[in-house]
């Protein structure tokens, strides 16, 4: 009985923080709308949904949950510069396979540079990036491994992030949605494994945000498909292979094997680094 309970509180949170992310957007979603672009409105919308979400966050987090920031992984600490890297590395590391793949790439017409850049690091990274580390790894993860164990709250919010993505794509097969699910739990738990190592949301937000701006944030694309949507990207890597496994499907590369490939060893390489911080759940 008491496990029935936890799982139902369990997916209550769950559904608060998903409202948490859903309100926390509106502000910027207005000033989207009023704010001139293409610059001013990406900018100030990022801050703008950052502070409002992690506002939100932590209020729920802190009187309702009775999660601390400490725990819920939002105070700043100091993260080891071997975990950078590998944050960094690894979608450069996808970015040069496929180009080495597909052996050229080209600036797509009627795209301007400056506009994609502001839109890849403040749109598409950090206020993607940010925030879905505060909900998922923070609010979720966190109280999940307070109630149900660490091991549980590992897998099943990583399904749930996978699973959500679903929606950015407008069709699918079963391969499709294999894929994904794969891609998307794999990425998730070596965010996760980020978190824990490090205690705090940030290094998986800046691995999640250096991942978007690379990959899915308008500079480069890879493929006809990007994060589910068409590649309006402004420098296009095109990949003639018709391979799922190396197109991803109808969600992109970043459900591909190679990203797939890359997520595991990274998750490994951040699992296998100093392990006494991890058992000791710090």
């Amino acid at each position: 009985m008491k496990t029935l309970i936890s799982i139902l509180k369990n997916i209550g949170v769950i559904a608060l923080a998903i409202l948490v992310m859903v309100v926390g957007t509106i502000p910027g979603n207005y000033l989207m709308e009023v704010l001139p672009g293409p610059y001013l409105d990406h900018i100030i919308v990022c801050i703008v949904t950052i502070a409002c979400v992690m506002l939100l966050a932590w209020l729920l987090s802190t009187k309702v949950l009775k999660i601390s920031a400490d725990e819920l992984g939002i105070k700043p600490r100091k993260i080891k510069l071997l975990y950078v890297l590998l944050a960094i590395l690894l979608p450069i590391a996808i970015l040069i396979f496929y180009t080495v793949l597909s052996g050229r790439a080209y600036v797509a017409d009627g795209v301007e540079l400056a506009p994609s850049i502001v839109y890849a690091i403040f749109s598409a990274g950090l206020m993607a990036g940010v925030t879905e580390e505060v909900i998922f790894r923070g609010i979720i993860f966190r109280y999940m491994k307070k109630t149900l164990g660490t091991t549980v709250a590992v897998i099943v919010p990583a399904v749930l992030f996978a699973a959500l993505h679903i929606t950015n794509m407008e069709t699918f097969n079963l391969t499709d949605l294999i894929l994904l699910l794969l891609a998307g739990s794999s990425v998730a738990v070596m965010f996760t494994l980020m978190a824990l190592k490090s205690g705090t949301i940030y290094l998986g937000a800046i691995a999640h945000s250096v991942w978007n701006m690379l990959i899915i944030g308008g500079i480069f694309g890879v493929g006809g498909i990007v994060n589910g949507m068409d590649n309006y990207s402004y420098l296009i890597i095109p990949i003639e292979s018709q391979s799922k496994l190396l197109t991803g499907g109808n969600f992109g590369v970043e459900a591909a094997v190679p990203a797939i490939v890359g997520y595991i060893i990274v998750a490994v390489l951040v699992y296998v680094i100093d392990k006494k911080p991890l058992k000791n759940g710090k």
